[in-house]
């Protein structure tokens, strides 16, 4: 009888614990950490002092992101600001890199002014 009343007692201590152990645990919260990046942080990245240029050698030329193009026209800020504002932009540009097409890849630099410009919530002067 008292190997029975034991085993019972050393079972519900377990169940006991386990959920203890469980349950402490749901409301704690871990934060994300926050990721700085000192290129953009110490940088004041606009449309007008280094985007533009950027985005007239590799998006808006002939045949590309211009008057009349279909999937937006690029020459000024006020022609891309319907693609910043639905993150068409981000999308093609940051997030899968498809864009500027083959034959007009951005330097490393150039990436990371635009990715920086899009971070700052796009800044135009």
């Amino acid at each position: 009888m008292k190997k029975v009343n034991l085993l019972s007692t050393l079972i519900l201590s377990s169940l006991f614990l386990i959920q203890m152990s469980q349950s402490s645990c749901t409301n704690d919260k871990v934060q994300d950490p926050i990721i700085s990046d000192p290129f953009c942080d110490t940088l004041q990245v606009t449309y007008d002092l280094q985007i533009k240029p950027i985005i007239d050698a590799s998006c808006a030329f002939t045949g590309c992101h211009v008057q009349g193009f279909a999937w937006g026209n690029y020459t000024s800020f006020d022609g891309l600001v319907p693609y910043l504002n639905d993150s068409k932009f981000k999308k093609e540009v940051i997030n899968k890199m498809e864009m500027p097409p083959q034959g007009f890849s951005l330097s490393v630099t150039e990436f990371e002014l635009v990715e920086c410009w899009v971070t700052k919530n796009y800044p135009e002067n």
